[in-house]
């Protein structure tokens, strides 16, 4: 079931492949009125929260498959991890922590993490909006009423600063050219103080791998969903716009030994017999950018955007359905750089960015 469900969710990145963003998410925190807390909660309580939810997400078409974490491999639940069906603070709870997600859509819905339930849905490209309307939708057809809920200040949540509309709006965002220009702590320190989060590629305490960064709002007390999302999409556009300018500046100031970069990274992907999965994650990031200027062919933005997942230990466990090594995992993953790029046209040197 997991290998299936690791196959749907990867053809979303054929879907609206951009430059410069990768995802957008919308993660909603909520608690049900009648019970404890998850930390608070014995694991009889914390039981009955997920049989409820089971309940109340019935009927709902999105919603058709139940993960009792319990009942995983180390690789597949890694695996989920890898895809962000899951958390890792999930993975380390106890009894009643499972999944409730969609096959056809990456929907999920965490139990018993921090709070009661984390819905998510993660949308390829810019699509916050898209992905409120869809996680708005859903969220009405669970609550019933049931929701912690205080007509003064909004959602009650087992942290703080998730107090109010419960709300995560973020982006996944590629920021080489500030990387490169030495501007990203500039823009970490200017967005913190207008209530926006900048983490690593994992989330909050990680580093951000291949110049890859979430970019997030920090507030959601007395706020509405939909100026949240406005506002952390006027800033995402300047930061656009910011890391554009950067790229065209580097490019115009370092062509040289920028396609001599990209041009050694493809043709070790072409011809690597090992990879490890830091190495693949790190060189596809630079095919990206190699792909968003014009190097190579578009069309290759969304296999590299896959590859960067499915490469990753938990899911070549999964897909290829057997355990294996590290020295295993980094033969395959390296065979399956091979194939990928040998089938990409050259890389067009000549190509004149405007």
């Amino acid at each position: 079931m997991i290998r299936t469900l690791l196959l749907e969710h990867g053809k979303r990145f054929e879907e609206r492949s951009q430059p410069i963003i990768l995802s957008s998410r919308i993660r909603l925190a909520r608690n049900f009125a009648q019970f404890k807390f998850p930390a608070r909660a014995n694991p009889k309580e914390r039981i009955e929260v997920l049989e409820m939810l089971k309940r109340h997400v019935e009927g709902v078409k999105d919603l058709k498959i139940f993960i009792d974490l319990s009942t995983l491999t180390a690789s597949e639940r890694l695996a989920l991890q890898e895809y962000r069906i899951v958390s890792k603070e999930l993975l380390e709870n106890g009894a009643g922590s499972g999944v409730i997600c969609s096959d056809k859509i990456p929907l999920s819905i965490m139990v018993n993490e921090e709070d009661h339930l984390r819905l998510q849905i993660i949308y390829n490209g810019f699509q916050l909006r898209e992905a409120w309307r869809k996680i708005n939708d859903i969220d009405d057809m669970i609550d019933g009423g049931n929701y912690a809920f205080s007509s003064s200040i909004g959602y009650l949540t087992a942290c703080p600063t998730n107090v109010g509309t419960g709300m995560r709006a973020s982006v996944m965002i590629h920021l080489p050219g500030l990387g490169m220009t030495e501007q990203v702590q500039h823009l970490i320190n200017a967005v913190q103080q207008i209530g926006i989060t900048v983490r690593g590629f994992h989330g909050e305490g990680s580093k951000a791998l291949g110049h890859i960064y979430q970019i997030s709002n920090q507030q959601t007390l007395g706020m509405d969903e939909i100026d949240e999302i406005q506002r952390l999409e006027h800033v995402v556009k300047a930061i656009m716009d910011q890391e554009i300018a950067a790229r065209e500046a580097f490019l115009k100031h370092n062509r040289t030994q920028f396609l001599d970069k990209i041009g050694r990274i493809y043709g070790i992907l072409r011809s690597c017999y090992t990879l490890t999965s830091k190495e693949a994650f790190e060189m596809l990031a630079w095919m990206r950018l190699a792909v968003d200027y014009g190097f190579i062919d578009k069309k290759n933005r969304s296999g590299i955007d896959r590859y960067r997942v499915e490469l990753q230990p938990g899911n070549l466990v999964v897909l290829y359905g057997k355990d294996l090594s590290p020295e295993e995992r980094d033969l395959i993953r390296a065979e399956n750089m091979r194939a990928f790029f040998k089938q990409i046209q050259e890389i067009q040197f000549d190509r004149e960015v405007s």
